[in-house]
């Protein structure tokens, strides 16, 4: 069967957890430099394309957004431009030549409330997970400082569901703390990262948005890798 283009997945019920490696699992940030220019193109492309950036992290070989257009329709072009974008920096910046991403961009959409909180959390806690922190806040390149304890970051746009965490400012990043060192019964499904990621209702219209039903799954095993 072909595979059934991005587009009918567009919807503007929900944001996207958009998800690209470096081809073969190489590294795409070499310094920090690297990091920063991805970041200032990230906010140019914003500008651009109207996207409310929730949460992210950067780690060596891969990236992590989840993020909320304005025109979902334009995700695809978006994509395209800042990850064309970055691979001419790195041409220009380390001679770098063939391909650098390992393929096409992954973009689960994400049903709002509850999933929204714990694929922001899955994304933050990848720097602790890969062993580079103790605690998510304490890893510079993604917005976990932001919403742990107030730390500025001009690209994040605060998540509508953590502001519904609480009435104060110290409370909702007390609770995100929490929350970022807790378990959470929904981190298996955000990890699989199917095309939707939701309750079965939520999957189901994802489903027929799509043109056929989402392939029901068993709880997957548990591992000890992370993407």
């Amino acid at each position: 069967m072909p595979r059934i283009p991005r587009r009918h997945l567009w919807t503007d019920a929900a944001c996207y957890h958009i998800l690209n490696r470096g081809h073969n699992r190489t590294a795409i940030f070499a310094d920090d430099e690297d990091r920063i220019v991805f970041l200032s193109l990230l906010a140019r492309y914003r500008q651009r394309y109207a996207f409310r950036l929730f949460h992210y992290c950067l780690m060596s070989n891969h990236f992590h957004l989840l993020l909320q257009l304005q025109s979902p329709r334009q995700l695809s072009t978006f994509m395209a431009g800042l990850l064309r974008a970055y691979v001419h920096h790195c041409h220009r910046r380390h001679q770098f030549v063939g391909h650098l991403w390992q393929g096409r961009f992954k973009s689960p959409v994400i049903q709002k409330d509850d999933y929204w909180l714990s694929c922001g959390r899955y994304i933050e806690r990848n720097p602790v997970e890969a062993g580079l922190v103790a605690e998510p806040w304490q890893y510079r390149w993604s917005s976990a400082a932001c919403y742990a304890w107030g730390t500025a970051d001009s690209l994040v746009e605060e998540n509508p569901c953590y502001q519904e965490l609480a009435v104060g400012k110290v409370d909702q990043q007390r609770l995100w703390r929490a929350f970022l060192v807790a378990e959470d019964e929904r981190e298996d499904e955000v990890r699989r990262g199917d095309w939707a990621v939701g309750d079965a209702r939520f999957r189901d219209r994802m489903g027929e948005v799509r043109g056929r039903p989402l392939r029901r799954r068993g709880r997957p095993r548990k591992s000890n890798s992370r993407s």
